[in-house]
């Protein structure tokens, strides 16, 4: 019996090869897509599950908020935060952890680079569990003189040679350096958010300087592991009374906790869920989502292509099933038969979609920018594919197993005919209009995305965007003595117009606030973002300064208070000139830009140090630290040896400015490694998930049409091939070709019309709500246009896809039309 429904199942792909060939590629580029995005998916969601008991691992989050300030969120906590809760919330924890990474100096035998080193309690690699290829862990963390490194450190600095023993000196600046011993070697398996740690020493409270042990700074990762049973819900009401108990109040009429707060968040949950961790690239639930969405509407297309065209063949089949019936088949192996030969297309489908997988994959990987990998024999794979199988498979045969089968032989003998139903018709009519609706939103959606991005991306940041490097360096202990011999050879290059130092560059997040009040009105507080800059900052970005003056060599004297307290004991505040911006100049209340110039804002610091910042400038509002944020009240001023970031302006060839820049570094700066990016390259790295949305869209959405355009073509090459006396009997009767062909094509317009009016709403609908995570946005009216365009695109695709068929039987002789059947 077997047998005898796979050789029909086989013939009847034979026979039908058109048909046959429409189902299983349409099936394979749907199934492929969606193994694809489930990779994805699936290494988005793995996060910091590889961990035993990862459901118990959590990371401490806290917040602050400056009187006057937007509260800030942060996924690092002071030093003192883990030893309060655990004294707090006694008995339920099984471990806690901190992690405090700072950037250092590294010298390893005659290799000198600047990396991270984490600094981590014991209880770290018993929370995580990190693979050790050499050494042992237990032994690095239970003396403060070792040091592990990662696998890549320690393959790229000693190669084949043992590290284990070696010594490598940390150079921490202000002539400290200390030796370290490795004693272990480790990689860390699996997708995580941990910070970067290519290097892990003990973490030794005794040796942080007092100035980072208090509650006012927040400078490391804290983490807990639950004891089993313990329900975290029931400890978050309790962090606000953990926050008075441990945090002075600087204010009488406000309790600490007003100010500050805490968070407990899962960590494998961390990835998606970022908006603690602002200075990481981490995931967006939003993206996976629309991706897995994506992903299952195109597969959705292609089942809804197998549903016509299985529907559409199979009422050719039903005299077949009355002989059947006739000779005594049971309706129940008519359901079986019919029921295996979907699945079989299915799993031939299935076969091919795998090799597509492997010709999709790498160009994926490009676009998301991950290595992404498929195990075709792990259970994982397998089970997944196995239930796609049989759903897609049972679904498409649901309609000739259970509506065929139960045909009176009878009726279907005395036709003489195969029946078609209106009831079938019918399902391949709304079935076609569901499918362009899909196609339709995924066109407009990829339009709206390529217009917001390319608009986001070509607005006025208010700088000259153009033509700028910056050299990130993240040690300032390096610059030492180096500024401005560094400077003057760089501006010694024939190339380069402008140079100058920042703490901060273009498109970075992080935001240094202090509070003022302005002399104006003493009765309020403000906050300003601190932006720490050189004497030519606004000229080599090309700010333009709007009332006031620049910063000068001669009149203004770099800012030395960081770290400085006053030790006159007087408390007398130290006089600081800055400029603001036009934000600030509106925020602080001033009438306009020239009533600014010359005024005071005060602010105190600590109780020993305060200052009097007179407003010397205002400078035209800019988008530099965030081309999709508005901009924020800054307050500029000198300090040049602050430095985060050279910029440098240049004309001409990139790699002509590059190779002269890495000359220039080598000769100033020794061995120190030098970092560089185009300012351009930042600014679209801050729309990267855009433009990632935006590619995936692309390709996708051309994947939908085309498995639409062969589920249209199929329909249509079946309509024709139904309507062939039809189309006889009207050219005999006078019509002419382009009357026929105009039936035709209206006959199939009229679903794709239908499609627009359903898909056109509902995209506009949902683009709406993505295009709000923009705070500047293109005219929504733009999206009538696009919606227009759309419709236009996809009732021409189905022109073109149903024209051909249309058109050779318009122009065949009537009298072959009138001898059919």
């Amino acid at each position: 019996m077997l047998k005898n429904y796979f050789t029909i199942a086989i013939n009847n792909l034979i026979k039908n090869k058109l048909y046959s060939a429409i189902n299983i590629i349409g099936l394979a580029i749907g199934l492929s897509a969606c193994i694809v995005i489930a990779l994805y998916v699936r290494d988005q969601t793995s996060y910091d599950r590889q961990w035993k008991d990862s459901d118990r691992i959590y990371r401490v989050n806290f917040s602050w908020q400056r009187p006057g300030a937007e509260r800030i969120r942060s996924s690092k906590t002071p030093v003192p935060a883990m030893q309060a809760l655990k004294e707090y919330f006694k008995g339920n924890f099984e471990q806690t952890t901190r992690a405090l990474t700072n950037e250092s100096t590294i010298n390893i035998g005659t290799d000198r680079f600047i990396s991270k080193v984490t600094y981590v309690d014991p209880a770290f690699i018993d929370i995580f569990q990190l693979k050790v290829i050499a050494g042992n862990l237990e032994d690095t963390l239970a003396d403060k003189n070792n040091i592990a490194l990662s696998e890549k450190i320690a393959s790229r600095h000693f190669g084949n040679q043992d590290s284990i023993g070696k010594v490598i000196t940390i150079d921490f600046g202000n002539n400290i350096k200390v030796d370290y011993k490795v004693t272990a070697v480790y990689r860390i398996s699996g997708n995580t958010v941990l910070d970067d740690i290519p290097l892990i020493a003990l973490l030794d409270d005794t040796l942080l300087p007092q100035s980072i042990k208090h509650w006012g700074y927040s400078p490391c990762y804290t983490y807990i592991k639950l004891k089993p049973g313990i329900d975290i819900e029931t400890m978050k009401p309790l962090l606000p009374a953990l926050i008075d108990r441990n945090i002075p109040s600087d204010d009488p009429t406000r309790k600490a906790s007003d100010r500050f707060s805490m968070d407990f968040q899962r960590l494998d949950t961390a990835h998606l869920d970022s908006t603690w961790d602002a200075n990481r690239d981490g995931g967006n639930k939003t993206v996976v989502m629309s991706f897995a969405g994506i992903s299952l509407l195109v597969l959705l297309i292609g089942c809804i292509n197998f549903t016509i065209l299985t529907t559409a063949k199979a009422t050719q089949r039903a005299r077949e099933v009355a002989m059947r019936k006739v000779v005594g088949a049971k309706r129940k192996q008519l359901i079986v038969q019919f029921l295996g030969e979907s699945t079989f297309i299915v799993l031939l489908a299935m076969i091919l979609s795998i090799g597509l997988v492997e010709l999709m994959l790498p160009i994926f990987e490009s676009i998301v920018g991950k290595t992404l990998s498929f195990n075709y024999f792990s259970l994982n794979a397998i089970l997944p594919l196995l239930v796609m199988l049989i759903i897609v498979g049972i679904s498409g045969g649901l309609y000739p197993a259970f509506i065929l089968s139960g045909y009176r032989p009878g009726d279907t003998l005395k036709a003489n005919q195969s029946k078609e139903t209106s009831g079938s018709m019918s399902l391949r009519y709304v079935l076609v209009i569901f499918q362009f609706c899909i196609s339709i939103i995924l066109i407009i959606a990829t339009g709206v995305i390529i217009i917001q991005t390319r608009y986001s991306l070509n607005r006025d940041p208010g700088y000259n965007k153009d033509n700028l490097l910056i050299i990130k360096q993240m040690n300032r202990n390096e610059f030492k003595g180096k500024i401005e011999p560094l400077k003057n050879a760089l501006l010694n290059l024939e190339n380069v117009s402008d140079v100058s130092f920042s703490r901060l560059q273009p498109s970075q997040l992080d935001q240094l606030t202090f509070p003022v009040i302005h002399l104006g009105h003493p009765e309020t507080y403000y906050s300003l973002s601190r932006c720490d800059v050189g004497y030519d900052y606004f000229s080599t970005y090309q700010i333009p300064v709007v009332s006031g003056r620049n910063f000068s060599v001669e009149r203004d004297l770099p800012n030395i208070m960081t770290g400085v307290t006053n030790n006159n004991g007087d408390n007398k505040p130290f006089e600081i000139n800055i400029i603001l911006n036009e934000s600030a100049v509106r925020y602080l209340g001033f009438n306009n830009t020239e009533d600014a110039i010359g005024k005071i804002i005060f602010t105190q610091f600590d109780k020993n140090t305060s200052a009097n910042f007179t407003v010397i400038g205002v400078v035209a509002d800019n988008h530099l630290f965030s081309i999709n944020a508005p901009p924020r009240p800054e307050a500029y001023w000198l300090d040049p040896s602050n430095i985060g970031a050279v910029t440098v302006r240049f004309k001409g060839s990139r790699q002509k400015i590059l190779e002269q820049i890495n000359s220039v570094w080598n000769k100033v700066m020794g061995d120190v490694e030098i970092s560089t990016v185009f300012v351009d390259q930042l600014l679209a790295g801050e729309f990267q998930q855009e433009q990632t949305q935006m590619k995936v869209f692309i390709s996708f959405s051309l994947l939908a049409i085309v498995i639409a355009c062969m589920g249209l073509f199929g329909s249509a090459s079946f309509t024709v091939e139904r309507r062939t006396k039809e189309i006889g009997l009207r050219k005999v009767m006078g019509a002419k070709v382009k009357n026929i062909v105009s039936l035709l094509l209206w006959q199939f317009s009229k679903p794709v019309l239908i499609a627009n009016i359903i898909a056109w709403p509902v995209a506009i609908f949902a683009m709406q709500g993505w295009l709000e995570r923009f705070q500047y946005r293109f005219n929504p009216l733009l999206m009538i246009p696009i919606c227009l365009a759309s419709g236009i695109i996809a009732l021409a695709i189905a022109w073109f896809t149903v024209a051909g068929n249309t058109t050779r039987m318009a122009k065949s002789k009537p009298i072959k039309a009138l001898r059919y059947e």
